[in-house]
């Protein structure tokens, strides 16, 4: 008889929820089985909340729902003759100009700490690392907070948000291969503050310690007025950032500036762009050759974006974002390819969620991510966007000498 593979991750979410009611647990268990049986929530659902401070009821059991079935069909409003329907796109012929400046930019996901499968050095990345060890500047979103207090499991579940935190050694697990590291780390997330104040002073020093640039904090408030950039090879990146919210964590006394927080995905009102638009006038102000956007916003496992969100993109793209790159649903979605409207041979990618690089489930939507590859040209004062690549990858638990580690690889179609 073959033996039953039993899978080293639980598969979704849903498999590990915690609920202490026993009648909010029959609630919740019998809605999920009505919405699968009827099949009312295969669209996202309309005037859902994206944010735990806005979240009633209905907002969780759909948010329930859909941890277990990821939500695969978009809005029918949603506008996608502009999505890429490949891996690779050219956005605008290179130059033959001798003195032509190229960087190669690779995005990765939401980075965060498994509490299933842990990590370990050198292995995580060491089947992708030419995606990401070898460009010239490597990006993410890093969500799980490094302290020196007990590490926290992460519990999903009726107790509150799940929290996310990580140790000094599982951080250099999940962001460096071989001795060398990410490059900028995004830390306007809504689980930065899940450690406390003692968690963002750790994340912040230990980025220091490792000359990782971080966007989307700010330690002080004068620092909310000045871009942060990175220089490669005659280029100049500008970095803007912005999160949805901290889960309700409350910013420090006195010190509201701390992070990067706008009401980007409230089902009250249309994303609120502003604090973004007035950092994309800073880079440009700062002469920045390409201004990169990173968005932390969105509904959790829906593979589509909301069409409020490619408007407000949109926008962001018209007043001068040159890419943008955005996380949190923890799953990929699509990008798309914009035609700018303030410049007709001007096309903006806008990658509206490219999923966790790591995590610790094995749903094939869940484990999957993308590493987005950028070429820049600069020539003769003048910067574009010339090539990109998206390239599918996956993480998977390995067992080995009672050991379980995590390893993100290629995936295959």
């Amino acid at each position: 008889m073959r033996k039953l593979q039993v899978s080293l991750l639980p598969n979704t979410p849903y498999d590990v929820l915690k609920i202490s009611n026993p009648i909010l647990k029959g609630i919740v268990s019998l809605v999920t089985k009505a919405a699968e049986t009827f099949g009312f929530w295969q669209h996202p659902r309309k005037g859902a909340a994206g944010d735990v401070a806005e979240m009633n009821l209905l907002d969780n059991l759909y948010w329930v729902y859909k941890c277990k079935n990821p939500v695969e069909l978009p809005e029918p409003e949603l506008e996608t003759s502009e999505f890429m329907r490949s891996t690779d796109a050219q956005l605008s012929p290179r130059t033959d100009d001798e003195s032509a400046k190229t960087i190669t930019l690779s995005f990765a996901g939401d980075i965060l700490r498994t509490h299933r499968a842990e990590v370990a050095q050198d292995q995580v990345y060491a089947q992708i690392e030419d995606l990401l060890f070898h460009d010239d500047v490597v990006i993410a979103n890093y969500e799980s907070p490094v302290t020196t207090q007990p590490l926290v499991d992460e519990v999903i579940g009726d107790a509150g948000p799940p929290v996310e935190c990580a140790s000094e050694d599982q951080f250099d697990a999940l962001t460096s291969h071989n001795g060398t590291v990410f490059d900028v780390l995004n830390l306007a997330n809504n689980h930065i503050f899940d450690m406390g104040v003692e968690g963002l002073e750790t994340t912040l020093s230990v980025l220091k310690q490792r000359n990782i640039l971080q966007v989307g904090v700010n330690e002080t408030e004068a620092e909310t007025n000045v871009v942060k950039t990175i220089e490669r090879n005659g280029i100049k990146l500008g970095f803007v950032s912005c999160a949805f919210g901290t889960n309700g964590q409350s910013l420090p006394d006195g010190q509201p500036y701390s992070v990067n927080l706008a009401k980007l995905t409230s089902k009250h009102e249309a994303p609120d762009i502003a604090l973004l638009k007035r950092q994309i006038a800073n880079a440009k102000a700062a002469n920045c050759d390409l201004v990169v956007a990173i968005l932390h916003w969105g509904h959790e496992f829906e593979l589509f974006p909301r069409r409020a969100q490619q408007k407000a993109a949109e926008e962001l793209a018209d007043f001068g974002a040159d890419i943008i790159v955005c996380h949190h649903p923890h799953v990929a979605q699509p990008i798309q390819l914009y035609k700018s409207k303030s410049r007709s041979d001007r096309i903006v990618p806008i990658a509206y969620s490219l999923g966790s690089l790591l995590w610790g489930f094995a749903h094939d939507h869940i484990a999957s991510s993308k590493i987005l590859q950028v070429e820049v040209q600069k020539s003769q004062g003048k910067t574009a966007i010339t090539n990109l690549k998206a390239t599918p990858v996956r993480w998977r638990a390995h067992e080995s000498d009672g050991r379980i580690t995590q390893k993100v690889e290629r995936a295959v179609s």
